[in-house]
């Protein structure tokens, strides 16, 4: 609930008021049969806005309608003469004023907000309140009737009246009706303190009232001419209010007619903005016309790439494959190589046995006898040399074979991976096709840099071109496949 302000208007009551002027103003008291009148449900009085169909609504807290409010107070008046008399004082003033009423006007903008039971708890919480007000003011005064109002302004604006007798004392101790003495600028004054502060301790957020004596200057010359509302009835208060509220009514009609043609011209403008935003939705859809044919050729362009270098890798492979064959093959070759040449050393090794004479020749010119043994196990020797010279020769001849089979095939080897360096080149079509996929990628990578293309297409481009297939994803986000610039990119 916010905060708000609640009015305390009194108004001094009088079984037979003076008409008397005082300094030349009228006298401020108003009958008790016309107040009465007015706030039991006769509800008679000059004000337009009761319903009687709604005042079966109202609610007494004190009291009720077919009360002789009169009689009561003059009752209470022949009370306090009689016991004057006893002490020899004399009676009251026939035209004193015997009784106040007072209203609590909470605001209606607050008072529409809430349903009936929470407007009936807050009035009867704000009415207790003001019984213990009056009740610490002076304890000897009385409440003889309260109401609450629920059939002014279609029943949306609840208010409490009451009448109560401010049955003071004399200085000798006998009870007094004295209004001037008690109900002053003092008591309101304590009205105005207490009333905030105890309903915001019941949970009511009412805002402090205006208090004359904590005035600043300004504020008090504004106050004196609020005053001058005081002292008009309730029917002219309202009249005066109507008339207020009509004159702001035709300011409020000619500011909407002002706030119309404003809203006239705003509808032009959006119905323009309209014909713009649906020219750049034509001009979108004819950019994700043009978008998807590009993801088209992108995607094929892909599709030739990907064989493209499926083929390259095939070829890494086998030429991998050959390098390690002629590589094996080369090694082969030379361990042969080796093996010939140790088997040719041991023979030469042995040739010079074969030089050893028989006896008994002579060798530089000198004679030599040679024991028997000797020379069988030379000519054994000999023999057995005989015989692997001869294996020699056959496997001599089978090596040289092997060595010209080698060298053939390393020849071989070479004009197959010669054939195959040739082969990893690209046919001249592909070649071609290569190139213009280079191309297309540099224009796409150009619009996709260029402000007047929209943001959208302009992100859709990029990360097609970071590799996402956006026939597949319908565009769902695969931020770990868009590079950081679409120059990034290479094909």
């Amino acid at each position: 609930m916010q905060e708000f302000h609640v009015g305390l208007p009194c108004l001094k009551l009088s079984l037979n008021p003076s008409n008397q002027r005082h300094h030349g103003k009228a006298a401020k008291t108003c009958s008790i049969k016309d107040a009465w009148d007015e706030m039991s449900d006769k509800r008679k009085g000059r004000d337009k806005t009761i319903d009687h169909e709604l005042t079966r609504d109202n609610v007494w807290l004190c009291g009720n309608t077919d009360m002789d409010m009169e009689q009561a107070i003059q009752s209470e008046i022949d009370r306090i003469n009689a016991i004057r008399a006893e002490h020899g004082k004399r009676k009251m003033r026939i035209d004193a004023v015997s009784a106040i009423e007072m209203i609590q006007k909470p605001p209606m903008e607050l008072m529409e907000t809430l349903t009936r039971d929470e407007q009936i708890k807050l009035l009867k919480t704000s009415d207790k309140v003001i019984e213990s007000i009056l009740h610490d003011w002076n304890p000897s005064w009385k409440t003889v009737a309260t109401v609450i109002h629920f059939d002014e302004f279609g029943g949306r604006s609840g208010h409490p009246h009451k009448i109560y007798m401010p049955i003071g004392e004399d200085k000798d101790g006998c009870p007094v009706l004295n209004a001037k003495r008690d109900f002053n600028l003092k008591f309101f004054t304590f009205m105005n303190r207490e009333y905030p502060a105890r309903m915001r301790e019941r949970g009511y957020p009412v805002l402090d009232c205006e208090i004359y004596e904590d005035m600043t200057e300004e504020e008090r010359e504004a106050h004196k001419e609020k005053k001058k509302d005081y002292g008009l009835e309730g029917y002219e208060y309202k009249q005066k209010k109507n008339a207020e509220q009509e004159a702001q009514i035709k300011a409020n009609e000619q500011l909407l007619e002002g706030q119309k043609e404003v809203l006239s011209t705003q509808k032009d403008l959006i119905a323009e903005n309209d014909r713009i935003i649906a020219d750049q939705d034509g001009k979108i859809t004819q950019g994700e016309q043009k978008l998807d044919g590009i993801r088209a050729d992108v995607k094929t362009a892909q599709e030739r790439l990907d064989k493209v270098n499926a083929d390259v890798t095939q070829a890494k492979e086998n030429l991998k494959t050959v390098n390690d064959d002629v590589t094996t093959a080369k090694a082969e070759v030379k361990n042969q190589k080796k093996e010939s040449k140790e088997l040719r050393i041991k023979i030469l090794s042995k040739e010079k046995v074969l030089d050893l004479p028989e006896p008994p020749k002579t060798i530089d010119r000198q004679c030599y006898r040679v024991p028997i043994d000797e020379y069988k196990s030379v000519k054994a020797t000999a023999a057995q040399v005989d015989v692997i010279k001869e294996e020699y020769e056959e496997r001599k001849k089978a090596q040289d074979k092997r060595d010209k089979a080698l060298d053939k095939r390393e020849a071989a080897l070479d004009e197959d991976k010669e054939n195959f360096e040739k082969s990893k080149r690209l046919p001249f079509a592909e070649q071609t096709e290569l190139a213009i996929l280079r191309k297309l990628k540099r224009s796409v990578v150009w619009l996709s840099e260029q402000s007047f293309v929209p943001s959208g297409i302009r992100q859709l481009l990029s990360r097609a071109l970071g590799g996402e297939e956006l026939a597949v994803t319908k565009g769902s986000i695969q931020r770990e496949q868009i590079p950081k610039k679409p120059s990034e990119i290479a094909i």
